[in-house]
């Protein structure tokens, strides 16, 4: 069913003609292989960007990698599809994580990569998607103080990291 679901969702964003698909598969969890036909030929493979990356420079290398798909003409739907078909196989490999685990993995990573993607071209600097899960007691004290300050959650979070970053 996820396969089923994964496939839709990429046929419906880059095109029935964008890519071509062979199932991969390990331990009930599923993805579709996705190739995209115009990809670059010369785009270095997923499991190479990641190799003894700690996750900043993963984040970095990550968002370089969409810059330069994106500057060679590559639409973002397509940067998407691409990605995450070369990111899924890499976590369908991954015999220490759940079929739950992997789904959660890959979501974050499409998540990530729609976001680099679909940024505005004129921007200077990408800015990076952090996926951190919060207790629901620190979330509700975040919500709070953001709603106290009358600014969004994400401004809030933005402001407070930045905060701690400044102080000696």
């Amino acid at each position: 069913m996820l396969r089923k679901v994964l496939l839709v969702a990429l046929v419906s964003a880059g095109g029935a003609g964008a890519f071509i698909g062979q199932p991969a598969t390990a331990a009930g969890f599923t993805c579709p292989y996705i190739k995209a036909v115009d990809a670059p030929k010369d785009a270095p493979s997923l499991a190479e960007l990641f190799t003894g990356a700690t996750d900043a420079t993963a984040d970095e290398r990550l968002g370089i990698l969409v810059i330069d798909l994106r500057k060679s003409g590559m639409r973002p739907a397509l940067i998407v599809d691409h990605l995450v078909g070369a990111y899924c196989p890499l976590v369908v490999a991954d015999t220490s994580l759940s079929d739950a685990q992997k789904t959660i993995r890959v979501r974050r990573f499409a998540r990530q990569v729609a976001g680099l993607a679909y940024v505005p071209s004129e921007q200077d600097e990408l800015a990076v998607l952090v996926d951190l899960p919060l207790a629901p007691r620190l979330l509700d004290q975040v919500n709070k103080a953001a709603d106290k300050s009358g600014i969004s959650r994400d401004t809030w979070i933005d402001r407070a990291i930045s905060r701690q970053l400044a102080a000696p």
